[in-house]
């Protein structure tokens, strides 16, 4: 599990037969064999260590699933080693499960702060725009953000000056690609409604209350959520 915090940009080395190497300094001073690495907000084990190259298996799948088959080599990526039981949690809980892949149609800088317009070209989730949704969380090539508008198939987010510095986003323009993982509190609580929802009330039990406006705060407190 992650934070979305990223803690340093390394550089792809290479990407071929199931290998992805990519250098990272600081974060291979201290990394192991086994070590659960986000990069571009993807999970990956390492299986090699060749300092300052970290070396991951990646499968088809995750080729197939994320933006990393986009990626070229000397291209900076955004490194996030695993949190630790007392790690600080300044963004929100990333997974490194991509749901999916993104691409860039705005960047413009707007006051002290760039806004990036993102539009799903992707998803392995039928419903992952039911969990995008304004001022909720979400990951981008692993970077914990907020989403600021929603506009047909297009959403935004504002990038500090900060984090636009410290991360891949300075180096992304319009057209590229970018991974997405939404909130997992947001479509742990969708999926869990729709589910309840959809139970039929048999022995006498209680009809849900949901109207056909949505969810009602009864609804809520009945099932848990309150």
């Amino acid at each position: 599990m992650f934070s979305g915090i990223i803690k340093e940009q390394g550089a792809v080395k290479s990407l071929n037969n199931g290998i992805l190497s990519v250098a990272a300094k600081n974060t291979g001073k201290n990394a192991y064999i086994g070590q659960s690495i986000a990069v571009n907000g993807v999970c990956l084990t390492v299986k090699k260590i060749n300092y300052p190259a970290l070396y991951f298996d990646y499968t088809p799948a995750t080729l197939n699933d994320s933006a990393l088959k986009y990626l070229k080599i000397n291209e900076s990526v955004n490194i996030e080693p695993a949190l630790s039981v007392n790690s600080d949690i300044s963004g929100h809980f990333v997974l490194g499960h991509i749901d999916g892949i993104g691409r860039i149609s705005v960047k413009k800088r707007t006051g002290n702060s760039i806004i990036v317009g993102i539009k799903i070209t992707n998803s392995i989730d039928a419903d992952i725009k039911n969990y995008i949704i304004k001022k909720g969380s979400i990951s981008i090539d692993g970077i914990s953000l907020t989403v600021n508008e929603i506009e047909s198939d297009i959403f935004f987010v504002s990038v500090i000056p900060l984090t636009y510095d410290e991360t891949n986003l300075k180096f992304k323009k319009t057209g590229d690609y970018v991974n997405l993982e939404s909130d997992i509190i947001e479509r742990t609580v969708v999926n869990r409604l729709k589910d309840t929802a959809a139970e039929p009330a048999g022995g006498g039990a209680k009809k849900s209350s949901v109207s056909r406006s949505g969810l009602t705060m009864e609804f809520l407190a009945e099932n848990g959520f309150m």
